[in-house]
């Protein structure tokens, strides 16, 4: 008796495969707002799977998983539609608002550099609160020219005068102020605005919070203006003294006696006399006594006769 054909069995379909591999993906990289790229995939195979089956008659398996791809890939592609749109919402506002910021911290550091700019300028050219100085005039103390500098948002920069801080056209572009006490300083036309706020004790009269603070900013750095210039002499009387002790070594010459500058020059660093930075005269003296400077203040520190005397141990 012949035995009746055997059937082959049948086979999953690759297309349902795929249905369901791009319904995972979709639903996996949702967040990433990629998800869709899967999911769409994921329904088109899903559904020529789902025929094929139908109509092959047996000979293709895999309807449950081409059901669980479209499935898969239509929730993927829901969900989608819903997040998209609300992860837009929430990250377009953060990112105008973290790029207005970066533009806001940027002109604020190019107002500060016409600031200090703008001070350095007034402190050399001993100018006066009212004075306005031109572009040309802050190009030596800014880095490539006042050229150089651009507001981000396309804002025009204003100098204004030298009490005043710079300004931008864009109104939220504003130089922060620093904090300053109640009573500020008189400020008035033609009034030499250096030096003007007194550290130790109150201001006086009526000034604006913006000339306050141009005040203090002005005024420490007429202070470290004026401590370099006290250290730079005191490091060209060190030089001389120490040129006088090497003069009277080598020419085996008595404390009393008082060297020449020409007597000085080889012992001094390039054979020149140094000179003071504010102009002050240089008195040499005798070889055994310090050189001094004829601007208050300027002199080689003196050791400190505070300390009480160390006691012997008994």
């Amino acid at each position: 008796m012949p035995y009746p054909p055997s059937v082959p069995p049948a086979k999953n379909s690759g297309l349902a495969i795929w249905s369901l591999v791009f319904g995972i993906l979709g639903l996996v990289l949702l967040l990433g707002c990629i998800g869709i790229l899967f999911a769409i995939p994921a329904v088109i195979c899903g559904h020529l799977a789902y025929g094929r089956i139908k109509r092959s008659n047996g000979t293709l398996d895999g309807e449950g998983i081409a059901l669980a791809g479209l499935i898969i890939g239509y929730i993927s592609i829901g969900l989608s539609i819903f997040l998209i749109p609300m992860l837009a919402a929430i990250a377009i506002p953060n990112f105008v608002k973290a790029r207005d910021t970066a533009q806001k911290n940027v002109c604020i550091n190019n107002l500060r550099t016409i600031d200090a700019a703008k001070q350095q300028w007034a402190l050399e050219n001993k100018k006066t609160g009212n004075d306005v100085p031109t572009p040309a005039d802050l190009d030596p103390y800014i880095k490539g020219g006042f050229a150089s500098l651009h507001c981000p948002k396309d804002g025009v920069y204003n100098i204004n005068r030298v009490a005043e801080a710079p300004t931008c056209s864009i109104t939220e572009h504003v130089l922060p102020l620093l904090s300053v006490r109640d009573e500020p300083v008189q400020s008035g036309p033609g009034s030499n605005w250096i030096g003007q706020l007194n550290p130790s004790g109150p201001f006086r009269g009526p000034l604006n919070s913006t000339n306050a603070r141009f005040h203090l900013s002005t005024n420490q750095l007429a202070q470290m203006k004026e401590s370099q210039e006290k250290n730079l002499c005191s490091i060209n009387l060190f030089m001389i003294k120490n040129a006088k002790r090497i003069w009277a070594t080598l020419k085996h010459e008595p404390p009393t006696a008082v060297p020449t500058e020409e007597n000085l020059l080889p012992y001094l660093p390039n054979h020149k006399f140094p000179e003071c930075p504010t102009d002050g005269t240089y008195t040499i003296g005798p070889a055994g006594e310090d050189p001094t400077c004829s601007v208050a203040g300027h002199g080689l520190p003196q050791p400190s006769t505070d300390r009480p005397a160390p006691s012997l141990p008994k």
